[in-house]
């Protein structure tokens, strides 16, 4: 259930996330969703790309002197209506999960908004987290799933 992201670490500084898009832009990497969160010294760009295109936007990116790395997200569709985050948001606090970070995708499925999910238990592993999850009905995308989209 888990999907994979490519994080990138940034330089604070004017045109480093234009200079991204252009290396992933020239490698015809096709970027579903992103986020970008800063710090006064860094910033960090989460980017979702199709299975297929992974190993592709790693070398582009390392070989335009990136760091980058690939690490394990959840991608969750919330029911696209007034209170539908807040309806995931109380399966996630019922499990006693943290979300270490969140972010909206690029795309939509089903009539369902889709959510990029970091999260983190102290009591839990992933395949638990999983396995909560989805018994409390939150539904989570397969990658297979995100590179139909």
């Amino acid at each position: 259930m888990f999907i994979t992201q490519i994080s990138v670490y940034l330089e604070n500084n004017r045109g480093t996330l234009r200079k991204l898009t252009g290396v992933l832009a020239s490698a015809g990497i096709d970027m579903l969703g992103l986020s970008v969160a800063d710090t006064s010294n860094f910033g960090i760009a989460r980017i979702v790309v199709r299975e297929k295109d992974f190993s592709a936007a790693i070398a582009a990116l390392i070989d335009a002197g990136y760091m980058a790395m690939k690490n394990q997200v959840l991608c969750a569709a919330v029911p696209n209506r007034p209170a539908g985050l807040d309806s995931v948001l109380a399966v996630i606090d019922a499990q006693h999960l943290f979300i270490e970070y969140m972010y909206s995708f690029n795309y939509s499925l089903d009539g369902n908004a889709l959510m990029i999910l970091r999260l983190n238990s102290d009591e839990m592993d992933n395949k638990a987290i999983i396995r909560n999850l989805t018994e409390n009905g939150v539904r989570l995308l397969t990658q297979e799933e995100v590179n139909a989209l």
